[in-house]
């Protein structure tokens, strides 16, 4: 391809960057602890592909992050880019789902040509991404998971959990030891803690789509004890300054396909439309959400605990999801529920159903948001988005209620 038209696409993905970035920027209070989450983003995101290299890559979240933490180089492609996205139109047809579109992109610009890719088999778009890359001579190891949990499937799950440390291991010509993954999942469980503290600390002092940003540019960093110390720095001093009070908007819990950096057109309606997002509660978020062990976690060891409490799409009914969100539901005062599905993504409107019983019994309003990548949908999103924040508006001072 000429070079050209590579600087070309290079300059839209870097302008697609900075636009989300500078709008976040905006948005965040002036404490300077902020500066490291935006530094470490942009240089994730911004990164010279054709230089870079890693020892492992992992497309989507559903690996066991200790496996992944054993490497001293590694990249998470979570697939959040509209302009990645663009760049696999000659690979797969047009309405394949964003998220493996924009993966896919990534995976284009021969970043992991040395690399070993893992892939969580968590939904039908990640085994024909698998088969995709897999065609192309990158050298692939896919991660299956069982669709029911039970005894059996524990036992399937070990299996795949131990394959795929073969693998990593062969890969890296080291042996990942009990110790090392040990020593690694305490720093994942730090982490988790830490995002514990800082998210019931920031609620009223950042706003909902800041805290996401800074929850998952956990994703965004191979040195977790650094990104640790400074998550702590910055809930300290949300602690000791915190002043705001709650400004009275609507507080919705947002559900359903995951929302990945820097595709922050949903996060940004929501919040024009007068909506708080309390949080994002999908499956890459709760999978490093919440410091505290459950109590499946605390009987598993190292392997089991991570599907135990897995939340991805894979499962033929996501009781993992749907015990979690409820919890968060019933803990907070939730106003509304934005439900959001990527078109493609099929797989979350399965849950729906079971959701929409749950937050009826609650009185709770349930928003279905269906949208993809493109922002030619914007303005009809916004005007329904802000009828909903109409609604919710009034059932909170008594007007009434209204259909949604």
């Amino acid at each position: 391809m000429p070079d050209f038209i590579n600087e070309l696409k290079s300059s839209t993905y870097k302008k697609e960057i900075m636009d989300a970035l500078q709008r976040l920027v905006k948005a965040m209070p002036a404490y300077t602890e902020l500066s490291f989450f935006v530094k470490n983003a942009r240089d994730h995101y911004l990164s010279d592909f054709r230089k870079t290299s890693h020892d492992i890559v992992v497309i989507g979240s559903g690996i066991p992050n200790e496996l992944v933490y054993a490497a001293k180089k590694f990249c998470w492609v979570l697939g959040g880019s509209r302009v990645s996205s663009m760049w696999a139109d000659d690979v797969v047809p047009r309405d394949t789902d964003p998220v493996s579109r924009s993966s896919l992109g990534y995976m284009k610009t021969g970043f992991a040509e040395h690399s070993l890719i893992l892939i969580p088999l968590v939904s039908d778009s990640a085994r024909k991404l698998a088969y995709i890359l897999k065609s192309t001579g990158l050298k692939v190891h896919t991660f299956h998971f069982p669709p029911i949990k039970d005894t059996s499937s524990l036992v399937e799950w070990e299996r795949q959990y131990e394959a795929c440390r073969f693998a990593i291991a062969l890969h890296l010509k080291k042996p990942l030891t009990k110790a090392l993954l040990e020593k690694s999942k305490g720093e994942i469980q730090r982490a988790k803690s830490l995002i514990y503290d800082f998210q019931k600390s920031s609620e009223g002092v950042i706003n909902g789509t800041v805290r996401m940003f800074i929850v998952n540019s956990y994703y965004h960093t191979n040195e977790l004890s650094e990104w640790c110390d400074q998550l702590e720095r910055l809930t300290i001093r949300i602690q000791k300054e915190k002043r705001v009070q709650s400004n009275g908007q609507n507080k919705v819990l947002l559900l359903g396909s995951p929302i990945y950096f820097p595709n922050y057109k949903v996060p940004f309606l929501i919040e024009e439309a007068g909506l708080e997002i309390y949080m994002q509660a999908d499956c890459t978020t709760l999978s490093i959400y919440g410091g505290r062990l459950r109590k499946q976690e605390q009987k598993g060891n190292v392997t089991s605990a991570f599907y135990l409490s897995d939340t991805s799409p894979a499962y033929v009914k996501n009781n993992s999801l749907y015990e979690q969100v409820a919890r968060i539901v019933k803990e907070k005062e939730i106003d509304g529920i934005v439900y959001h599905v990527l078109k493609g993504q099929i797989e979350y409107d399965f849950e729906l159903g079971r959701f929409e019983d749950l937050f009826e019994k609650m009185n709770i309003p349930v928003f279905r948001l269906e949208t993809d990548y493109n922002y030619q949908d914007v303005e009809q999103l916004r005007i329904r988005l802000e009828a909903f924040s109409e609604v919710l508006t009034q059932r909170k001072y008594g007007k009434g209620t209204v259909a949604i």
